[in-house]
């Protein structure tokens, strides 16, 4: 069974949930639990993209923490303006190491 927590929203977005929750027929809690997880995945994709590009973890790792395959990682860091060092030349000295 799911913990009940209590939370402080500003009216101003309280309004847009019930807005949203009116558009899409669904309670405020349920809205809100949404948005939650939304939040959440998206903020794991950020904090994922940033260690990738410091340099602390692999494009795999990173891919694995964000819960996203390393197709779906590349897609995000591409949509986010990242642009990798790896050159053609590089593709062609390890195709011929293959």
């Amino acid at each position: 069974m799911p913990d009940v927590i209590a939370i402080r929203i500003e009216g101003d977005f309280l309004k847009k949930i019930d807005e949203l929750s009116k558009q899409e027929s669904e309670d405020r809690s349920t809205i809100i639990r949404k948005l939650v997880r939304t939040g959440y995945k998206e903020l794991l994709k950020e904090k994922s993209a940033k260690s990738y590009i410091e340099g602390k973890i692999t494009l795999s790792e990173a891919a694995h923490t964000a819960s996203l395959t390393l197709f779906e990682m590349e897609q995000y860091l591409v949509e986010k303006g990242f642009k990798s060092d790896y050159s053609i030349e590089d593709l062609e000295r390890e195709l011929d190491l293959l």
